[in-house]
């Protein structure tokens, strides 16, 4: 067992349950550290854990102690020294000492992320900053936290991407939209698949029934009347549709199926005689 001084970290307890009941564990020796009292035991975050007990959520420190008595209806982990917590029907955010720092007052909340948090007050999203002035109007039917400066969200039955002072990043002209991976994001407009960048270009028109993320190798999968091929990274055709299927590239090498015949070719579609199966992602 480690010394009584020396200082736990967030991965030094994990929880468990015992008989229907959670409790912590030491992550390295299995020792309980914390009983089994309670109904609910979540990992923990920033050096608190959220804890459920008689049918309401508290928070609990490394040694085990409650912290924050247990009485929110729920409660989301805490994120940049603040916590969502639900109080009756209508969500908040608490600080480490517990005390309420944004008023419940929001059917919905989501967890701050750039400073920023997405709440739903009236049937509409807006974003409100942590001392809980608002930063972007109440206006959006679905509103998702920033990432890397711009946030997804929906207007109508219209999706696109705003910066963090609520202009328009991305327009508002697609059905469907992707969180960004690898700096693009798959859109969508009547069934069809494209491409943009964090730009808001449109580097692949909605032309594709299917688009695979992220690149690899310098170029991704596509799908269009039932033939798979590739396109770069400037949206043009790497491959022609022709493949009944087809994997992405490793090192340079992708698996491929026309009719019967499965092959591996290189990235200038070239059959590639040795039949050595890539590497399993």
């Amino acid at each position: 067992m480690k010394p009584l001084n020396e200082e736990k970290h967030d991965t030094d307890l994990k929880p468990f349950s015992k008989d229907g009941a959670c409790g912590y564990k030491n992550k390295e020796t299995e020792e309980v550290e914390v009983p089994c009292i309670y109904e609910k035991a979540h990992d923990f975050s920033e050096g608190l854990a959220r804890v459920k007990k008689d049918g309401l959520y508290g928070y609990i420190d490394d040694k085990g102690s409650l912290v924050i008595p247990c009485k929110f209806k729920n409660s989301l982990r805490f994120i940049g020294g603040m916590a969502a917590v639900m109080v009756d029907a209508t969500w908040g955010f608490i600080n480490k000492a517990g005390k309420m720092v944004v008023k419940p007052i929001y059917s919905r909340i989501l967890s701050f992320s750039e400073g920023l948090a997405p709440v739903k007050k009236k049937k509409k999203w807006g974003y409100i900053r942590p001392d809980g002035t608002t930063a972007i109007p109440f206006k959006y039917d679905i509103a998702d936290p920033f990432c890397e400066g711009m946030a997804r969200v929906k207007l109508g039955d219209k999706s696109g991407f705003i910066n963090p002072n609520g202009s328009e990043a991305v327009p508002f002209k697609y059905d469907k939209i992707t969180d960004f991976i690898s700096g693009y994001a798959i859109v969508e407009i009547d069934g069809k698949q494209g491409l943009i960048n964090r730009k808001g270009k449109e580097i692949y028109a909605c032309q594709s029934s299917y688009i695979d993320l992220p690149f690899r190798d310098g170029v991704t999968i596509i799908k269009q009347d039932g033939k798979y091929g590739y396109i770069d990274e400037k949206g043009r055709i790497a491959l022609p549709c022709q493949y009944d299927s087809a994997g992405y590239f490793i090192n340079g090498r992708a698996e491929v199926v026309i009719g019967e015949e499965r092959m591996f070719i290189d990235l200038q579609g070239n059959v590639i005689e040795d039949k050595q199966t890539p590497p399993a992602v």
